[in-house]
């Protein structure tokens, strides 16, 4: 009976120092609330899957987005808008060529009235020359009269 007596109480050990092991092992209730509290649920990984960009999106995205070598060559061949101020402030406008045209046309008028005038002089040039070719010819005339 002592020898019975021992086995149970050997086994009885042997089952305590088993229960240490399970209990050394096992989370406590703190440590699960704790795991609970830091852990995501399916919910909010599905939320997240449904947020995220895929990787066919965002190589969709570099396939359609300059890179900053092309925006530097664009920049490069772009005029600034200072720059087109100051073409646009170099430039005639449709006001400035109107104007232009009607200055060229009163200068026309001015010309063709110089013109006629001009003509007018060659005409009163032309009978002049011819009285004084008249006068030198009376005066000769009459000189060579006197002169008999």
């Amino acid at each position: 009976m002592e020898h019975m007596l021992q086995r149970i109480l050997d086994k009885l050990e042997k089952m305590g120092t088993e229960l240490e092991e399970v209990k050394a092992n096992m989370a406590t209730k703190q440590e699960l609330e704790e795991v609970k509290a830091n852990m995501a649920t399916k919910q909010e990984l599905e939320e997240i899957k449904a947020n995220m960009a895929t990787k066919q999106e965002l190589e969709e995205i570099k396939a359609n987005m300059a890179t900053k070598q092309e925006l530097e060559e664009i920049k490069a061949n772009m005029a600034t808008k200072q720059e087109l101020e100051e073409i646009k402030a170099n430039m005639a406008t449709k006001q400035d060529l109107a104007l232009v045209q009607q200055a060229v046309l009163e200068t026309n008028e001015i010309v063709k009235k110089l013109e006629s005038k001009i003509d007018n002089h060659e005409q009163l040039l032309t009978l002049l020359s011819h009285r004084s070719l008249e006068h030198e010819a009376s005066i000769s005339s009459i000189r060579f009269i006197l002169t008999k």
